[in-house]
């Protein structure tokens, strides 16, 4: 999940998608990166002691990505928490960090449990540092939330064009899933008419689901407790489930698209997914 701009449901979209994934028993690995620790706050019920995500961007560390794993309160989501241990080594010039590989932090990392995860969501800070460009390197997919407001969309040309050279540099088998609306005001006409010029520009890259912005919502992150367990009938998890099903649509889709161009995406596991 990456977005320059902050407040435009990055974290929300990785809480909404660990959500489901809780209701549903798939394994969850959730990788929090940016500093603010809004996500490690919702998931552990104790700020940890032990290192987090800080300790695989330490440039010549060799830290196991299983030694900064923590169990969360929920049975199916572990997480590598942040914290603001994070700051010094989130470098934002990116020759430093490619004369020293550090792009490359998170990949053997990921590729080290994988396995053991039906899914790794990454939550990036709204930059265009270090970490997040680490994240495109490490990922499959991007999801990039917006808000149906002028404010709210900018800095997504510069995302989109981190994609592409993330894949061809770095990462060719690394795809744009799609652009998300969320905090969409209902009441608000003119989202209305934004929502509908952001589908014309974006067309089959815009996700069908949009996440509105309700009361329920707030209420699950102010509690900590996800929207599929504190209220499983209400509109807003009937939402979440949508998405999460439109997201695995999507990567069913690009996957094939891939095996058809011969190989041209990883697979991941099809079979495990088709299971969610």
């Amino acid at each position: 999940m990456l977005n320059l701009k902050g407040g435009v449901g990055k974290t929300h979209t990785t809480w909404l998608l660990a959500a489901v994934c809780e209701e549903r028993s798939a394994r969850c690995l959730c990788v929090d990166l940016d500093t603010q620790a809004n996500l490690t706050r919702n998931l552990l019920a104790n700020p940890p002691t032990a290192p987090g995500v800080e300790r695989l961007f330490h440039p010549g560390s060799d830290e196991a990505a299983t030694e900064v794993i923590h169990g969360t309160r929920f049975e199916h989501i572990d997480l590598i928490p942040s914290s603001m241990a994070l700051a010094p080594l989130d470098l934002t010039s990116q020759s430093q960090w490619e004369n020293a590989d550090l792009q490359r932090s998170l990949l053997d990392a990921f590729l080290s449990v994988r396995n053991s995860y039906g899914y790794i969501l990454c939550d990036c800070p709204p930059r265009l540092s270090l970490v997040s460009f680490a994240a495109l390197v490490a990922s499959d997919y991007v999801i990039i939330p917006l808000e149906a407001a002028d404010w709210g969309a900018q800095g997504i040309t510069q995302v989109t064009e981190a994609v592409n050279y993330v894949r061809l540099r770095e990462n060719p088998k690394l795809q744009l899933l799609g652009y998300l609306i969320s905090r969409f005001r209902t009441a608000r006409s003119y989202q209305h008419s934004y929502l509908t010029k952001l589908r014309e520009l974006f067309a089959d890259l815009a996700f069908d689901t949009v996440v509105p912005d309700l009361a329920r919502y707030e209420k699950s992150v102010s509690h900590a407790v996800p929207v599929t367990q504190l209220a499983p009938r209400s509109r807003e998890a009937f939402i979440a489930r949508r998405l999460f099903d439109e997201v695995v649509c999507r990567i069913h889709s690009a996957e094939d698209f891939g095996a058809g161009l011969g190989g041209g995406v990883t697979n991941v596991s099809t079979r495990r997914r088709a299971a969610v």
